[in-house]
């Protein structure tokens, strides 16, 4: 009888603990009303745009537990935007009458910029080291105007001399109406270059270079946002463009326009969905990413082209642990039949679409795919460092990490444009490697890899911004 109460007592215990460690404590439970959010450190940002990101609203009953959840989340919001360099937030529980008063502090930006910028011709850092020639740099000065009037809008101005000479203009406006889900923007771009990539050959880009402008171009584009919540948006866009080329570009590759005649007008519709569950844009570690875009070129009875274009990718980012992250992803690109410029028919080896130790080499086609898998160590976790010296809270607080890992990447792409002595099309390729990756504040990241490809080779390369 008595190893009987015994095993009933321990077994009471043990269920009495379980509980305990299991379910939340009766604070967290307590249904509070959030009756006031408070914000400070925005000098120049609206408080709405900051209550746009927040998954809770003044007035709302939630549970101590649910309030801290959602305030979690709602940092992860403010984080993917443009905006500030740290968030700290606090739950002031007024017991007596079941309130909660939620602050947010912000620290902001520096959101005004001239920058002075040098442009190289080639579609990387890498492919322009490798030659190393300076008098193929192009060079201007880009104006960076982030969070314009408090209201997160952006405008940029940018101008470039030299050998490509462009003056571009960007303005978006996020948020026309009074529930903050519409949002538009323009861009409009005007380029005349004299030294253009013409062909590929060998699986690398040639350029020609010319005393003459090779091409001329001018684009209009306007688009119309649609975000109805926090982690999905949808973008309509109209673009027109007036290209003109000249005889001796034409003579070097007669596909690069895929018609006959020097002049085309190439109107374009497209269709953008993003979702984004990441923790932030820069260098993410946690959460997940994908878009689509459909693109209509043509559109007009009397083009010169018309085809359909789908390009869609998807990344995703586990935590393993306090330190180790896996990221893995991947884009695909299909198109239809239908004469294409070849200027604009890229394949493999632009912007992200690159398996990792091709970045000399391109290769050009109507489709392709490209996988991307990273695994990752934080060596130096995310760390603060204060310059006492420097008053303005823009600059004196700098976050810095260091991540060092390994990856690998695959890709494949086929019915490619017009080359000689081109070897990868419709070729499986495979890279993998080792890297490091230094990350700081305003979204700044450098990364350096040793990467060795399918064909067995090696080389070091530099990006400037996270693989996946």
């Amino acid at each position: 009888m008595k190893l009987k109460s015994c095993i009933t007592g321990i077994l009471l215990l043990f269920l009495t603990t379980a509980a305990t460690a299991i379910l939340p404590a009766s604070d967290s439970l307590q249904r509070l009303v959030v009756s006031d959010i408070r914000i400070s450190g925005n000098k120049k940002t609206k408080d709405y745009i900051i209550l746009r990101e927040l998954t809770f609203s003044q007035g709302d009953t939630l549970s101590l537990s649910g309030l801290q959840l959602a305030l979690s989340e709602s940092v992860k919001n403010l984080q993917r935007q443009p905006l500030f360099h740290f968030i700290e937030t606090g739950i002031d529980q007024q017991t007596g009458n079941g309130t909660a008063v939620v602050k947010i502090r912000v620290q902001e930006r520096w959101y005004t910029w001239l920058w002075p910028v040098f442009n190289f011709a080639d579609r990387n850092f890498n492919a322009w080291l490798e030659k190393g020639d300076i008098s193929r740099l192009s060079y201007g000065l880009f104006l960076q105007q982030e969070n314009f009037r408090g209201r997160l809008e952006k405008l940029h101005i940018r101008f470039m001399a030299g050998y490509q000479q462009q003056v571009m203009l960007t303005y978006e406006a996020p948020y026309l109406n009074s529930r903050k889900t519409l949002g538009a923007g323009l861009i409009l771009t005007g380029a005349r270059e004299r030294e253009t990539a013409v062909i590929v050959f060998n699986d690398k880009p040639e350029y020609f270079r010319h005393d003459d402008f090779l091409r001329h171009y001018s684009e209009a584009a306007a688009f119309l946002r649609f975000r109805p919540g926090i982690h999905l948006s949808h973008t309509a866009t109209a673009q027109i463009g007036s290209y003109r080329f000249s005889d001796t570009l034409l003579a070097l590759n007669p596909e690069y326009a895929g018609i006959k005649t020097k002049e085309t007008v190439i109107p374009l519709l497209s269709y953008l969905l993003k979702a984004d569950f990441r923790d932030q844009r820069a260098y993410p570690l946690s959460g997940w990413y994908a878009d689509a875009l459909l693109e209509w070129t043509g559109i007009l009875p009397s083009a010169d082209y018309n085809y359909l274009t789908l390009r869609s990718s998807a990344r995703w980012h586990l935590p393993l642990s306090q330190r180790w992250n896996l990221a893995a992803g991947g884009a695909v690109k299909l198109s239809t039949r239908g004469t294409k410029p070849w200027f604009r028919n890229q394949g493999l080896g632009y912007q992200r679409d690159y398996v990792r130790g091709y970045e000399y080499q391109v290769v050009n086609g109507d489709n392709f795919w490209v996988t991307k898998a990273n695994l990752r160590y934080a060596v130096l976790p995310l760390k603060i460092i204060r310059i006492g010296r420097l008053k303005a809270e823009q600059f004196n607080t700098i976050p810095v990490s260091v991540h060092i890992g390994a990856f690998a990447d695959a890709g494949r792409a086929w019915r490619g444009g017009p080359g000689e002595n081109n070897s990868l099309q419709d070729k499986l390729l495979f890279g993998t490697g080792l890297g490091i990756d230094f990350v700081t504040y305003y979204d700044k990241v450098v990364r350096t890899e040793l990467s060795l490809n399918r064909e067995g080779k090696a080389g070091i390369f530099v990006h400037f911004m996270a693989a996946i």
